[in-house]
């Protein structure tokens, strides 16, 4: 789903959707930021539903080891949340072993501080799409 379509309660439904997920995804990571290889970190409340507000770390290093992974992380056990979206986007396609490396760092962050994650996507510049690969609404698509 493309940001345009989503429906006009948005901001009343969960995003464990994966379809709601991608589009909202589509809405706060533009253009500029996947061209800026830009993490998106979406708050959301114990229903999964959006607290609507974004926080996008541009320049972030998505071959870093395991140990800047963790570091470009820890702010995610900072601020005690219900849950977040959580998005990778670049000017092209990320590899899969990337992804899924930072999938699996963020889940361990998450899983030590009680947080959901509600939906884990990737966002490419090149394709101008949104794939929702993890949280809960990856098991949702799967």
């Amino acid at each position: 789903m493309r940001s345009d379509e989503l429906p006009d309660d948005i901001n009343d439904l969960p995003l464990d959707d994966p379809e709601l997920a991608a589009g909202v995804i589509d809405l706060c990571l533009g253009y500029g930021d996947r061209l800026a290889d830009s993490l998106l970190v979406l708050p959301c409340d114990e229903r999964g539903v959006s607290l609507r507000m974004p926080v996008v770390v541009a320049g972030v290093p998505w071959d870093a080891d395991a140990a800047g992974r963790r570091r470009g992380t820890g702010f995610l056990t900072e601020v005690p949340l219900p849950g977040v979206v959580v998005a990778l986007s670049s000017a092209g396609r990320l590899r899969p072993t990337i992804v899924e490396r930072w999938r699996r760092t963020i889940e361990r962050r998450l899983e030590s501080c009680g947080t959901t994650l509600v939906a884990f996507g990737v966002a490419d510049a090149r394709t101008d799409t949104v794939e929702i690969v993890g949280g809960l609404a990856g098991a949702a698509a799967a």
